[in-house]
């Protein structure tokens, strides 16, 4: 089975990267960078604003794919992200609201402390009800990452999936999402070779 990578981005220390041609920069730190791109994007979806970085990095990710969710079955379309550090830097947040010499729980900054929840925001966006998991490994491993989702798809009846690294903690972060369907004419190859090539410009 063949499976395609229709469209791919790349957000990663102030530059933006849609399909190989960078789209956006700034130098701004991480809170403000990500609210300037989500304008330049052009978004009107007042929910971000109360998301934290790692969701937010992985919505604007997810936005710069132009995925399309078929109405009749959104079930067939599935969400599979790795990172590194899970929901650390939200965990370590939420702590401090909680410490001794400054007690003051909150609720908004809690619901954020599992890393799934990035997931879940993409899936709202986008009404999608496929199938969806979050892996926490030491690093981005594209050969497990390709294995898995062929596999998955070989044993499924999905036709397309948005997969990949969403990384975020402090000021370190990098989102790299694809967009991967089915026998997509005319489109790269979801494969190990094709992904090394596409991220060449990271080396």
């Amino acid at each position: 089975m063949d499976l395609s990578i229709k469209t791919y981005g790349i957000i990663a220390q102030g530059v933006v990267v849609k399909n190989g041609i960078e789209v956006f920069s700034s130098k701004e730190p991480i809170r403000n960078f990500l609210t300037t791109l989500y304008r330049h994007l052009d978004i009107t979806y007042p929910k971000f604003f109360k998301m934290d970085h790692l969701s937010k990095l992985g919505f604007l990710s997810a936005e710069l794919l132009n995925v399309q969710v078929d109405d009749t079955n959104r079930s067939d379309t599935a969400v599979f992200i790795w990172n590194k550090s899970a929901s650390l830097d939200t965990d370590e947040n939420y702590q401090t609201t909680i410490a001794e010499t400054n007690y003051f729980p909150s609720p908004s900054v809690f619901v954020y402390t599992l890393p799934n929840i990035v997931i879940g925001e993409i899936c709202i966006r986008h009404k999608i009800f496929g199938e969806n998991t979050f892996f926490v490994t030491e690093k981005f491993d594209i050969n497990a990452m390709v294995l898995f989702v062929n596999q998955t798809f070989q044993d499924t009846d999905l036709k397309q999936a948005i997969v990949g690294w969403v990384e975020c903690y402090k000021d370190n972060y990098e989102a790299i999402l694809f967009y991967v369907t089915r026998n997509q004419i005319d489109a790269n190859k979801f494969n190990i070779e094709t992904i090394n090539k596409l991220l060449k410009w990271k080396n």
